[in-house]
């Protein structure tokens, strides 16, 4: 895959300008399996951006569909990419999310699809959000190294 001609191809797809902050986010991103927060994206980034382009910038992708909050905690909220199929401004990332407890990393489990749920058919549903805690692949096989 042609990473650079891919980022390109999804910022004119979703009206966003080529900016040298959104294209090394992009890139970042692309780089990791797991949901980066604003911090984690900061200290990978090679050129200097100031935080308020950092932050405009992840509400910008947030808002038009290329990027979903996966969790918050106290490393502040963490943000992955969307599926292909997310739409502009309403997000169909209703998958499941796991939080690794060794390395407090977030996974999305796209292929794991959030349950429906009986009682939200009485109610309106704005937002879901489905977690599971547990330990990641990476951190498995490490403490399987340890103990074995």
């Amino acid at each position: 895959m042609n990473t650079q001609k891919y980022i390109e191809d999804l910022l004119k797809s979703h009206s966003l300008k080529k900016t040298s902050a959104r294209i090394e986010m992009l890139k970042i991103f692309l780089n990791y399996d797991y949901a980066l927060s604003a911090k984690e994206i900061i200290s990978h980034m090679k050129v200097s951006h100031d935080r308020v382009t950092i932050y405009r910038t992840l509400g910008s992708f947030e808002e038009h569909g290329i990027l979903h909050k996966a969790s918050e905690d106290s490393h502040g909220i963490r943000y992955a990419m969307c599926s292909h199929e997310c739409p502009e401004k309403v997000h169909s990332d209703e998958h499941v999310h796991l939080i690794c407890e060794n390395c407090s990393q977030t996974y999305c489990l796209e292929d794991i699809k959030i349950p429906k749920i009986k009682v939200l058919e009485k109610f309106l549903a704005q937002k879901i959000n489905y977690t599971i805690n547990g330990v990641c692949n990476a951190c498995l096989s490490s403490l399987k190294t340890t103990n074995g």
